[in-house]
């Protein structure tokens, strides 16, 4: 009802500049930590059983195996040959590797039968019909009506995996709103903002997700706006600095974009 209403408003008034935004997908259009938090968490219990509950405390387990991960960002994938990265096998082999270090501090000898269910324990947090059944993050639906109703240009470019994140794309038919401007990149650049301000060269691009470093920083390294939704997931998007550019406006949640919109004097042509 709030969205048929805001879309009426939408066709009396004057909209004096266009804006094109360039959403992020995971943890900004969906709540990608839950599928990994599952995970682990049927990985702890696994590990629970396998030790008869001699276990390290799960936060703890956890702590460790987060550093793990982090540090297999730049190494070399030995199957593959290319960096661990954001593809969908670091998750799974950061388990592996956390059940070796386990290895290694005296719970028992690495079993292979073990290695094998870890590392499928790891692949199921991208169980496409978890996507599916999650949906989009509370207002996510509704707050892309709203803008496509306001006749603004909607673009999502989304970092990781590409099989990975295009099945997130096509579980949440995110096509109806972004049509054929969605784009999988490995990172983020300031070049690649450039390119999308030289094809709307009449709009005022905002990007739009919940990492700074990711999401903001290249927006504003090419003149562009921010709009940053703080959603800490994991070490690797940890930023101390306070936000002082005053091209960047920071909301809790993405339903606060009425008000952001309604409100700012960045849409009202000054």
């Amino acid at each position: 009802m709030l969205v048929a209403k805001r879309c009426k408003e939408v066709n009396v008034m004057s909209v004096k500049r266009k804006i094109c935004w360039v959403f992020d997908l995971d943890d900004t259009l969906i709540w990608t930590s839950y599928a990994y938090s599952v995970a682990f968490e049927v990985f702890y219990n696994y590990l629970l059983k396998l030790y008869k509950h001699r276990l390290l405390e799960i936060r703890t387990l956890g702590t460790i195996s987060e550093k793990i991960d982090l540090g297999l960002r730049e190494e070399i994938n030995p199957a593959l040959m290319i960096p661990y990265g954001y593809t969908r096998h670091r998750f799974p082999e950061s388990l592996v590797r956390t059940y070796r270090w386990l290895c290694a501090q005296g719970f028992g000898n690495v079993n292979e039968l073990v290695l094998q269910r870890v590392r499928d324990i790891g692949y199921s947090a991208f169980d496409p019909l978890r996507y599916q059944e999650q949906g989009l993050v509370e207002g996510g639906g509704e707050v892309l009506d709203f803008l496509v109703a306001r006749g603004d240009a909607l673009i999502l470019i989304t970092k990781g995996d590409e099989l990975v994140q295009k099945t997130k794309i096509d579980m949440l038919n995110l096509d109806r709103w972004f049509g054929a401007e969605i784009h999988i990149t490995h990172s983020k650049t300031e070049q690649e903002f450039r390119a999308l301000q030289e094809r709307y060269p009449d709009h005022t691009l905002i990007s739009v997700g919940n990492s700074f470093q990711s999401d903001i920083v290249p927006a504003l390294q090419a003149g562009a706006y921010g709009l940053y939704i703080p959603y800490y997931t994991w070490a690797a998007e940890l930023i101390e600095e306070h936000i002082t550019d005053p091209r960047v406006v920071t909301i809790d949640r993405i339903f606060r974009m009425f008000s952001f919109v309604e409100t700012n004097p960045l849409f009202n042509g000054t």
